[in-house]
């Protein structure tokens, strides 16, 4: 029995210790988020505005014209396009820089790409469009 009680002893003594930890972990994050020199360090970025949606708009569209019109990347790419071109008339400008951004990135990765021999039919106001094998 006697050794029973110095298990149950130790047993209590390790959730103490635990918890003191945990304690001072948490007190230790909250006053080195709270320091003086941290919040002169990290400054937070401006939103972004009109103007920088309109900048990454034309990044990606002389991008996107730099390729054929038959790639099927840049037929992806003005979609994002037009998305962003969405976003920022709703004054999500954050949402525009976003999807110029997978704009930028479809044109220079090539993620969409047809195989030669391959055609993709898109279906246009004016009737089918066809994409056929990538021109890298």
């Amino acid at each position: 029995m006697q050794i029973d009680d110095r298990i149950g002893r130790t047993m209590v003594m390790d959730g103490r210790k635990t918890m003191l930890q945990f304690a001072f972990a948490v007190f230790s994050g909250a006053l080195l988020l709270n320091s003086p020199a941290m919040a002169e360090g990290v400054a937070e970025p401006g939103e972004p505005t009109l103007e920088d949606c309109t900048k990454a708009l034309q990044d990606g569209r002389d991008k996107a014209n730099k390729i054929s019109a038959k790639s099927l990347s840049r037929y992806f790419a003005e979609r994002f396009l037009q998305n962003a071109e969405a976003e920022a008339g709703n004054g999500e400008f954050d949402g525009c820089l976003e999807y110029a951004e997978k704009a930028i990135d479809e044109i220079d990765n090539r993620w969409h790409w047809l195989a030669p021999g391959e055609t993709f039919r898109v279906m246009t106001p004016t009737g089918y469009m066809e994409l056929r094998g990538d021109d890298r």
